[in-house]
């Protein structure tokens, strides 16, 4: 949720005319962007970051034997979430239209990609229809990491399919963004 609501900050700033006048600073309009995204992604980590710790210290919540894999599959979701927020940011133009949009699409790739329930128990329409979901991709990496114990070769499947949600999201995000 904070990730996407990425978008709605971006949209506020739009709004208040921040990035306006970030436009003229002699900085490229790509560099206020980046920075933008990866304070959203660097928020986002340290949230799944102390949510790991936190459960591992206090619950003893075991999270595989590969911390290698552990990092690279929360950074390639971080990722892939944020661009779904820069693409947010770009297709919504008022802070209650992200706000609203933000709600519907986490929950739906969250039921959809087996975040609230696994998706083999779903029939096989569902789990076809939940493989559109980067959320389906980020279960499996995890799964394979928590639960199988494998390590940083065995997500490499699920984090280059989450690199292509990143790609996509962020190229669509990029293309249809305006500053004002």
């Amino acid at each position: 949720f904070s990730m996407i609501g990425g978008a709605a900050v971006i949209i506020q700033e739009r709004q208040w005319g921040t990035l306006r006048r970030l436009l003229v600073m002699p900085i490229h309009k790509g560099s206020i962007l980046l920075g933008k995204l990866m304070g959203i992604m660097l928020t986002g980590v340290l949230q799944m970051s102390v949510l790991i710790l936190v459960s591992d210290l206090l619950f003893d919540v075991p999270w595989g034997n590969s911390p290698s894999a552990l990092i690279l599959m929360i950074l390639v979701f971080a990722l892939a979430i944020t661009s779904l927020s820069m693409m947010m940011a770009a297709l919504t133009k008022t802070l209650a239209q992200a706000n609203a949009l933000g709600t519907v699409i986490v929950l739906s790739i969250s039921a959809l990609g087996g975040a609230w329930w696994p998706l083999e128990i779903v029939p096989g329409w569902m789990q076809t229809i939940g493989r559109f979901s980067p959320i389906s991709w980020a279960m499996d990496g995890f799964q394979d990491i928590i639960t199988r114990g494998l390590g940083v070769t065995a997500v490499l499947p699920e984090a280059g399919v989450l690199l292509a949600f990143a790609a996509l999201f962020l190229s669509v995000g990029i293309w249809r963004f305006r500053y004002e």
